[in-house]
């Protein structure tokens, strides 16, 4: 976790992350995830937190001193780099919720996911597969690339989604007016901006982490469901009603594409109820919502980095842990072999990256 959090701490300017294939769409796996913890079902007698979550003890033989420590030091008293919200839910019970005393952060607040938004866009892909809409292995849908002799004809949604496209993307930062992320959000068609890039590299053969990708998939799922309100209707009914987000803030292109690389804004609760989706392998409260399958295939390593999986990072130095990571300290932590969920938000990477360590060592260490 360490390495890749350093990784985006790098890029945190650009704003100033196994099934057998088949041909129904669903996904496989191009490597060996390597030794993993199966998902954990809902303990009987705890109810989903669709509305209100339930409330739990701290767990025996866990150091909660030590997570104290690690927040109470990242809360920073306030200030400007800061750790604002920590969440912890274990078991499927809300154990710990605590906010900075700065004013701006609290139970209430909407705070922004960045590119924590790229696992939301995975999750819709996932939905959409369910569906039998899309085929995450066939070329992706698009266009521009439509000619026999295009060489982007190549690309998958599985690439797009692993971020080993291969399309050429500037390394300026962001607002640089000449960064390639600088020109897609100003764009009129972001998604058209985006398809417009050259192939660099062979699809699936490099890992370039940027926007442009996941710009390209939310143009996909438009073309599927419909763009503006249709998109967003298509995202309550399917997903965030259904585990109880009820309310998150989205900003869209001026075609109604979804910005899902960074834009799916919502409260800490809120975060903690998709990473428990995750952790239940899908399922929430007797429905699956994600089809069979997919949340093994999220955290399966690319084979163009094994650190990335499908729209979410992954911890090979705890193997079946996942991660969805933003810049400047967002994440959700999926842990399923110790029943495991956590929300951590901040304003700097360095600052939040401690109080991850803390609260996953101490769940590892436990007596």
């Amino acid at each position: 976790m360490r390495k890749y959090l350093i990784y985006l701490l790098v890029l945190a300017a650009i704003l100033a992350g196994c099934v057998a294939p088949s041909s129904t769409g669903m996904p496989g796996s191009a490597t060996t995830a390597g030794p993993a913890s199966a998902f954990p079902t809902q303990p009987d007698g705890v109810p989903f937190p669709t509305k209100t979550w339930p409330k739990g003890d701290w767990p025996t033989g866990v150091d909660r001193a030590v997570v104290d420590e690690a927040v109470d030091l990242a809360f920073a008293e306030g200030g400007s780099k800061r750790v604002r919200a920590v969440v912890i839910i274990h078991g499927g019970k809300l154990i710990y919720e605590r906010y900075s005393p700065n004013r701006e952060d609290g139970p209430g607040k909407i705070m922004p996911s960045y590119s924590i938004a790229k696992s939301f866009t995975s999750a819709l892909v996932g939905i959409l597969v369910r569906e039998g809409k899309l085929d995450v292995y066939a070329p992706a849908p698009i266009p521009d690339w439509s000619a026999e002799s295009d060489p982007r004809g190549d690309i998958t949604i599985d690439d797009l989604l692993r971020m080993s496209s291969g399309l050429r993307w500037s390394g300026m930062r962001y607002p640089d007016p000449a960064a390639d992320l600088t020109r897609m959000l100003a764009s009129e068609d972001a998604a058209a901006y985006v398809a417009d890039k050259r192939l660099l590299h062979k699809p699936g053969a490099e890992f370039a982490y940027n926007e442009g990708n996941t710009m390209l998939i939310n143009r996909i799922q438009a073309e599927q469901v419909g763009s503006g309100h249709d998109f967003r209707e298509f995202m309550e009914t399917e997903l965030l009603d259904k585990i109880g987000v009820n309310r998150m803030e989205t900003m869209f292109d001026p075609t109604g594409t979804w910005f899902g690389a960074i834009s799916a804004d919502t409260t800490a609760l809120n975060f903690a109820r998709f990473g428990l989706l995750y952790l239940r392998d899908g399922v929430w409260d007797g429905e699956r919502i994600l089809p069979e399958g997919w949340v093994e295939y999220t955290r399966t390593p690319s084979a163009a980095n094994p650190e990335y999986g499908a729209g979410w990072w992954l911890d090979l130095e705890r193997p079946g842990v996942f991660y969805a990571v933003g810049i400047r300290g967002q994440t959700i932590a999926v842990d399923p072999q110790h029943d495991l969920t956590f929300v951590t938000l901040a304003t700097d990477s360095a600052i939040s990256l401690p109080v991850s360590e803390a609260i996953l060592n101490a769940f590892a260490a436990q007596k």
